[in-house]
């Protein structure tokens, strides 16, 4: 089975040791079990862009969906036997020292290739043409309702059958080479955090945090810059009736110092390296 795995600090997160960071040892081990498909982490909060699409207006802001320290700083996909494989993998990830992990499986369809996986073969080998962004689907709720692209009254009439229909925005951004992969996941019903203090691996079920939104699903995107990951995310049907969270890849060597890393990357952690949302709204009306 697929599961995504998202990185976070936790409510009562422990400081994080560079030092003591095994990353690589981690990572090497996945790869040796054929477990890893691909993961990445992710700029910081302040580099987070959201998009909606109310009443036909573009609304933009800078910053992520939901002001939980809750942030995730990073994810992978990986490819396990079960749940409890998944589990004994995220429990062994750096972040369970001293944030949390959250496991997630993917939504299995009908009719689809029981072999087939979220990540293309050969994906990781891949050399990028442009500036990859990971596109969170963040959905609502209202009441005890998930809401998915949908406010609860009648349907909204449109001469845009994309407003509607998920398949079709995926096969134009498929055909434009702008979506890398993505999928839906399963509710935050099926989450499942995970973390490790003092040696005891600590497993509870449930989303990072009770708020109204969640995350529905993901894709990644390769684009020239923010104005075009704006562009393609106002096309979602989500943007309609939930969010569309935008947040850079920020690869690193996992085998690195991460002593020496954390110290080069300190000033680049308290500032917003991404374009201000309105200084690519023009550029952005211009494309649309």
């Amino acid at each position: 089975m697929e599961y995504a795995l998202f990185y976070a600090e936790g409510d009562e997160p422990l400081a994080y040791v560079p030092a003591a960071d095994d990353i690589g040892d981690w990572v090497d081990d996945l790869e040796s079990r054929g477990a890893s498909e691909y993961g990445e982490r992710l700029r910081p909060d302040q580099d987070a862009t959201t998009v909606r699409v109310r009443d036909g207006q573009l609304l933009v802001t800078d910053g992520p969906f939901t002001e939980s320290k809750e942030s995730i700083g990073g994810f992978d996909i990986i490819d396990v036997a079960d749940l409890d494989e998944a589990i004994e993998i995220a429990s062994r990830h750096p972040v369970a020292a001293f944030g949390r992990v959250e496991v997630r499986p993917f939504m299995q369809w009908p009719g689809v290739d029981p072999a087939a996986q979220v990540v293309p073969a050969g994906f990781r080998e891949r050399v990028a043409s442009g500036r990859r962004y990971l596109m969170f689907v963040v959905a609502e709720r209202q009441g005890r309702r998930a809401v998915i692209g949908d406010d609860g009254g009648e349907p909204t009439p449109t001469e845009d059958p994309m407003d509607d229909d998920p398949q079709a925005w995926v096969d134009e951004m498929d055909g434009r080479g702008t979506r890398l992969f993505g999928d839906v996941l399963r509710g935050p019903e099926d989450a499942t955090f995970v973390s490790r203090r003092a040696g005891e691996v600590l497993v509870s079920d449930g989303p990072f945090a009770e708020a109204k939104e969640w995350i529905a699903g993901f894709d990644v995107l390769e684009v020239q810059g923010l104005a075009e990951a704006i562009e393609v995310a106002s096309k979602h049907p989500m943007a309609r009736g939930g969010t569309l969270e935008l947040r850079p890849l920020w690869p690193f060597d996992v085998h690195d110092d991460h002593v020496a890393r954390h110290e080069r990357e300190a000033a680049e952690r308290g500032i917003r390296v991404e374009p201000a949302a309105a200084e690519v709204l023009d550029e952005v009306g211009a494309g649309r």
